[in-house]
C-alpha cells in the first residue's frame, strides 16, 4: 500500500491539476483511488505554491461530476442485472431506496468515505434525474473536497494526519448528517421559492 501512497504522490506532484481531475475523475468512477489521501496531500501542495486551494476544489470536483457521470451512464446500462434472479429482492429495495431519498443519498453519499466512490451506479440503476444528480453531486463533492483539501492546506507537511484519522473523519461526518440535512432541507426551501 506504501508503495501505491508513494506512486500516487509522485504522479500527483508531477502533473499538477491535471492528475488531480484525473484522481478525482478515477475515484468517481468506481476505481479505488482515495480521495483520503488525494485531496489532502493536494493541499499541502497548495501550501508549497503549486496551485492555488479554488483551483484545486473546482478542478478536484469536475473530476469527480465526470467519474460520478461515468458510473451514473454504467448504472442505467445495468438492465441485464434483473435477470439475476438472487438479486431480485436487493434490486426492489435500491429502487425504493432511490425513489424515497435519491437526492439525499447523492449529496451524502458523495461526502462519505468509501461511498462517494458507488453511489453513482445504484443512483443511473434508480434513474435519479440526471441534471439532479449532476447537481447534487457538485454540491456532495464541493463539500468533501474543500474540507479534505483545506485540512491539507492546514496540516502542511502533516497532511498525512488525514488519511491517518480516516476513520475518525467519516464518525464526524455521519455525526454531521442531522446538520448536513437540515441544511439540505433548507436549500431545497430556497429553490423551491424561484
Amino acid at each position: 500500500m506504501l508503495v501505491v501512497i508513494e506512486s500516487l504522490k509522485g504522479f500527483l506532484a508531477e502533473y499538477g491539476l491535471l492528475a488531480m481531475f484525473v484522481a478525482a475523475l478515477t475515484g468517481s468512477a468506481v476505481m479505488p483511488v482515495p480521495s483520503e489521501i488525494v485531496m489532502p496531500f493536494g493541499g499541502f501542495l497548495v501550501s508549497l505554491g503549486y496551485f492555488s486551494l479554488p483551483a484545486l476544489v473546482l478542478v478536484s470536483t469536475l473530476g469527480n461530476l465526470a467519474g460520478s457521470l461515468v458510473a451514473y451512464y454504467v448504472g442505467t446500462k445495468m438492465t441485464w442485472i434483473h435477470r439475476i434472479h438472487f438479486l431480485e429482492e436487493h434490486l426492489k429495495v435500491t429502487q425504493k431506496f432511490f425513489d424515497h431519498h435519491g437526492l439525499k443519498a447523492v449529496l451524502f453519499g458523495q461526502m462519505m468515505p468509501a461511498v462517494r466512490m458507488f453511489i453513482s451506479l445504484p443512483a443511473g440503476f434508480a434513474r435519479v434525474p440526471r441534471g439532479k444528480f449532476m447537481l447534487f453531486t457538485v454540491m456532495g463533492a464541493l463539500v468533501w473536497n474543500s474540507s479534505l483539501a483545506y485540512l491539507g492546506y492546514f496540516l502542511g507537511e502533516n497532511w498525512e494526519l488525514v488519511h491517518q484519522y480516516g476513520r475518525y473523519l467519516s464518525v464526524l461526518v455521519v455525526l454531521l448528517l442531522p446538520v448536513m440535512y437540515l441544511c439540505y432541507r433548507k436549500f431545497l426551501e430556497a429553490v423551491d421559492k424561484l
